[in-house]
């Protein structure tokens, strides 16, 4: 079972972090969704309270760990969103287990570990990972989350969030995801979704978003201006209305 926090009360709404993460960073959001949501927040396998936990060796893997988790919380109806590899096992999830999801949000996601456009391949963070501490590593990526990098304000909230992290479990969940891609099955999604990301993502380029968006049935998108892969941190006061208002509607 995986490490989790939770706030408020009412429908159930999930938040799923996605690599060198840790559920902690959703705190903001999490604060302003728990006078109207029942919100659970957890932390992935190998990072932040899970790093402990086994860890899957693929993102359908690490689908099953959430849903396991939620089952044993005897949570079967959800909202679910995820952000970056959360968004990929959020999306896995909703492909596998669509009677368990209401809504879904595909937060800085795509349908691909294909990734040309990712600050540096999946192997080149595997190296600097064998070559380097996690902690080196994982901070540094988590600079290239902010326009501002490590000189933004909540850089620190952010790293803080993701510590702990296992190394072993860090290289083996890269490792998994590569060559996942479910492209070809975004139109058996089909609950409501919304995908969003910033325009200046350095990890899931905005066209992975535009490819989830025409792809999936439906779904809404929001593409929000200057900021990158943290834009629920660089952008609250944008972000967390348009999620309360998706997850109302």
């Amino acid at each position: 079972m995986l490490n989790y926090r939770r706030f408020g009360s009412g429908p159930t709404v999930v938040l799923q972090h996605g690599y060198a993460g840790g559920g902690g960073y959703w705190g903001v959001l999490a604060a302003h969704l728990a006078a109207n949501f029942d919100v659970i927040a957890t932390d992935m396998p190998a990072f932040a309270g899970s790093a402990d936990k086994p860890v899957p060796d693929s993102i359908p893997g690490i689908a099953e760990s959430l849903l396991d988790t939620l089952t044993r919380l005897g949570v079967e109806r959800f909202m679910l969103l995820g952000h970056s590899l959360g968004s990929m096992t959020a999306l896995q999830a909703a492909l596998d287990h669509p009677e368990r999801i209401e809504k879904l949000v595909l937060y800085g996601g795509s349908a691909t570990t294909d990734l040309p456009s990712r600050f540096e391949t999946l192997d080149e963070t595997v190296a600097r990972i064998e070559a380097e501490t996690v902690e080196v590593t994982t901070a540094r990526i988590a600079a290239t989350w902010f326009v501002d990098g490590d000189r933004h304000p909540l850089f620190e909230f952010t790293k803080t969030a993701g510590a702990g992290a296992s190394k072993e479990g860090a290289i083996k969940l890269m490792r998994g995801m590569a060559g996942w891609d479910v492209r070809d099955r975004l139109g058996e999604v089909g609950m409501p979704t919304l995908v969003i990301c910033g325009d200046s993502d350095r990890s899931t380029h905005p066209d992975c978003s535009y490819e989830l968006w025409r792809g999936i049935p439906n779904a809404q998108l929001c593409v929000l201006p200057d900021c990158a892969h943290n834009a629920h941190l660089e952008v609250s006061e944008v972000f967390n209305p348009l999620i309360r208002r998706f997850l109302h509607s």
